[in-house]
């Protein structure tokens, strides 16, 4: 006769047994909650059984052979055994394995830190490559995480663009804070995904082991949270401390206060230089958000960005800004001081119908010229939706202003989709500016953003630049604009142009 067998609701494959060596149930049935070794074995236990006879094996793709039951059920369950430890994709283990193996090294003294890495902007991966081509950059990225990790630690992936480092073992004088700088620098590649160069950046959250952790999910909850501090922060590593555990709540008290301080007046525009690379004369500047903080001090817009940007405060926030910074540029330009001024739109805002005519209206009521102007945008803006994008950038320059994509390089901008786009910039963006003399691959998609820009006929900014030896490189290599804390760090408008 012939038995299925079966794990859950699947059908893996149907053996043709002795009458004599089929359990009470002609189905051989292994229970979700059921180790599946334990299971096989528990199907050939019965006393007398021959369990070395040889049957035959037959599967739904009508394959067969002979083999005894033992040794059919022994690869079954090893199979599944692999099957429920391994990602399938990179072949890294997966959650479950993670979790035991952390607990097996938690409970003998032998685990130093957890590192929770998330990709940035993964979805936009997925949205340009395709799931596929997706797939085949976390591949690569699982090879480079589990070569980077070192020998007695173990690299896993967790979900989607999720992946922990249990760092059992660290070199000498070597910290978890410089083995995640390490690793953020180790999986950057560019890693080839149907013939394009990809970069990649990520998030690192760190839970270090204190003495009293018993709970490996608890480490790996703390590790997850600090992960998404950085990821908002965009600070590349935040560790974990006490404080994280209330940061929903913090972010909601932020948003509000946020929103009274736009009210309150406390938001205050600064203004960093761009300066050309060749002659370093002032070329322009770009308008950069600050919160007043009245208790807290003046804050930076990575502490409070990431959280308006999920929200619909960003909608006013960047009302504000134009506002303020079209404004600007009409004063310097009624002093006779014709100063280009670039300001930053959120992909939020650009979807809305209303955002290039309340440009175009704040333009008018403070007739200035539109040329002065140079609204950025990011890859991420632009891959919302490429076709609405366009058409808004298209009446924007239609009146003189230019347009610029910020942060070029970090995203997954198609290389077919750029000479579509009414752009007349790229610009750098600074994680490539900052290891480009010690990194040839980072100095290599330089030349390769240059390349292409020299090709659409569109002028190159650099940001990031932090000394003299980078600015000089960056001149030589042929970018046109230079912007970064040696040349002239953010400013009040009334020291800007001094």
């Amino acid at each position: 006769m012939t038995t299925p067998i079966r794990h859950r609701a699947s059908k893996l494959g149907q053996l043709g047994v002795p009458i004599d060596l089929v359990p009470a149930s002609t189905s051989l049935e292994l229970p979700a909650d059921t180790d599946i070794e334990l299971a096989a074995e528990a199907a050939l236990a019965r006393p007398g059984e021959e369990r070395e006879e040889p049957v035959l094996i037959t599967w739904p793709d009508g394959r067969f052979g002979v083999a005894s039951m033992i040794d059919i059920l022994a690869a079954i369950a090893g199979r599944f055994v692999r099957a429920s430890r391994i990602d399938p994709l990179t072949e890294l283990p997966n959650r479950a394995m993670a979790q035991a193996e952390g607990q097996r090294l938690l409970d003998a003294g032998g685990l130093a830190a957890m590192i929770h890495l998330g990709l940035d902007r993964f979805q936009d991966a997925n949205d340009v490559l395709g799931h596929q081509g997706a797939d085949t950059l976390l591949l690569r990225v699982g090879n480079a995480l589990s070569d980077a990790c070192g020998p007695g630690n173990i690299a896993a992936r967790l979900d989607g663009d999720q992946f922990l480092v249990l760092l059992a073992e660290l070199p000498p004088g070597q910290t978890p804070q410089n083995a995640a700088r390490r690793l953020l620098s180790d999986i950057r590649g560019p890693h080839t995904v149907d013939g394009l160069p990809i970069g990649v950046e990520a998030s690192i959250g760190i839970s270090h082991i204190d003495r009293g952790d018993g709970d490996i999910d608890v480490l790996m909850r703390r590790a997850a949270a600090a992960m998404r501090r950085a990821k908002r922060e965009r600070t590349g590593v935040v560790e974990w401390t006490p404080g994280l555990d209330s940061d929903r709540r913090v972010d909601l008290r932020q948003l509000t206060e946020l929103r009274a301080g736009l009210r309150s007046g406390h938001l205050r525009l600064h203004y960093q230089p761009l300066y050309d690379a060749r002659s370093r004369r002032l070329h322009g500047v770009e308008a950069l958000v600050r919160w007043q903080h009245p208790q807290r001090g003046l804050l930076l817009p990575g502490v409070f960005l990431p959280d308006a940007e999920r929200s619909d405060v960003i909608l006013d926030l960047t009302d504000w800004v134009l506002a303020e910074a079209v404004h600007q540029a009409a004063v310097w330009h009624r002093a006779g001081q014709d100063v280009p001024v670039s300001i930053n739109l959120p992909a939020a805002y650009l979807a809305q119908d209303r955002a290039v005519p309340t440009i175009l209206a704040l333009v008018r009521m403070e007739r200035l010229p539109a040329h002065l102007l140079t609204m950025e945008i990011t890859e991420t803006t632009v891959l919302a939706n490429p076709d609405q994008v366009a058409e808004q950038l298209t009446a924007l320059r239609a009146t003189g202003m230019r347009v610029s994509i910020d942060d070029f390089g970090t995203g997954y901008t198609s290389l077919g989709l750029l000479p579509r786009l009414p752009i007349d910039e790229l610009k750098i963006d600074q994680s490539f500016v900052l290891r480009m003399r010690d990194s040839p691959a980072h100095a290599t998609i330089i030349d390769s953003v240059i390349a292409i820009a020299r090709s659409l006929d569109l002028t190159v900014v650099a940001e990031g630049v932090e000394d003299e030896p980078t600015a000089a490189g960056l001149a030589d290599v042929g970018v046109d604009l230079l912007q970064g804390y040696h040349l002239r760090r953010p400013r009040p408008p009334g020291d800007v142009l001094t």
